[in-house]
């Protein structure tokens, strides 16, 4: 389904999450890049004293943007923002398969607006328990229909067909996405890895070269040390090693659900189906907030 068929809450808690957390990850990337260019400005020892004063004066400027931004961080608390928004927009996603697809709580057996009343209730108690986000949620998003036109037009279908667009939609796009992620971390895990060592040994060179020549001017340590500690400190904030293990993990085990596609034959069947794919992503998620917490 595309974004615009699920319910406007999840589409604004999505919207929410993801406006917060690129606010959150740039402010730290300009916060890590101010302290690395005021690094930089010591790296030649001036003889002179108007020269001292203008690298002083630039390097106070930039060390006084990373504090303001470090502030900026703390009280705007967007990693909160980015956490609850998620995790709303996770649980709200999972209501709306479980909906569509006549699962538990929301089986064939229940007329379709008394569906839709237990729908709206879940709905309406997810939004009570994440109250605190509600003043970051985009008001024209968050009014968007509650149950949409293409979320009624798939609980219609037959229980084949349900099954078959679960099983292309939520499954095996999910389990797709999770192995493209899962890829995507090793590889820039590895790529911030090399880049921290290098640094490091760039920095012991340094060492080296002023015990050799300690009298020179140049000074490259400091930076070089700065920059292994930012690149370290990103390193840390994006969770690659952690994140390419869950996303393996996650995509491993909708892949072993997927074995039992073949018995799902009946409504029961289906929603059993449809419950252990959703835990599988559920515990993805958990398991991601305990890593960030």
């Amino acid at each position: 389904m595309e974004l615009k068929d699920f319910p406007g809450l999840y589409q604004a808690s999505d919207k929410a999450s993801l406006d917060s957390q690129s606010t959150y990850k740039n402010i730290i990337a300009f916060d890590l890049i101010t302290m690395i260019i005021a690094a930089s400005l010591a790296v030649y020892n001036y003889q002179s004293i108007q020269p001292k004063l203008i690298t002083y004066t630039i390097s106070g400027l930039f060390l006084l943007i990373g504090l303001i931004l470090t502030l900026i961080i703390r009280t705007k608390k967007y990693e909160d923002i980015w956490y609850q928004g998620r995790a709303l927009a996770e649980s709200c996603k999972t209501l709306t398969w479980r909906f569509i697809t006549c699962s538990e709580s929301f089986e064939i057996a229940l007329e379709d607006e008394k569906a839709k009343e237990v729908f709206v209730k879940r709905i309406k108690d997810l939004s009570s328990e994440f109250k605190d986000l509600n003043e970051n949620l985009n008001a024209k998003v968050i009014t968007l229909p509650v149950v949409t036109d293409k979320m009624m037009e798939i609980r219609r279908l037959n229980m084949l067909e349900r099954k078959q667009y679960y099983v292309k939609n939520r499954i095996e796009d999910q389990r797709n996405w999770y192995a493209e992620k899962a890829e995507f971390n090793k590889l820039r895990y590895n790529r911030w890895f090399i880049l921290i060592i290098s640094c490091q040994a760039i920095s012991l060179i340094c060492v080296a070269f002023l015990i050799k020549y300690p009298g020179s001017n140049w000074n490259l340590v400091g930076f070089f040390t700065t920059v292994s500690a930012s690149a370290l400190s990103w390193l840390q904030l994006k969770q690659h090693q952690e994140l390419k293990q869950a996303y393996t993990t996650a995509a491993q085990e909708l892949n072993f659900i997927l074995v039992s596609f073949g018995r799902v034959n009946t409504e029961e069947k289906l929603s059993e189906f449809v419950l252990d794919s959703e835990n599988a992503i559920s515990r993805e998620h958990t398991l991601w907030c305990a890593q960030r917490r």
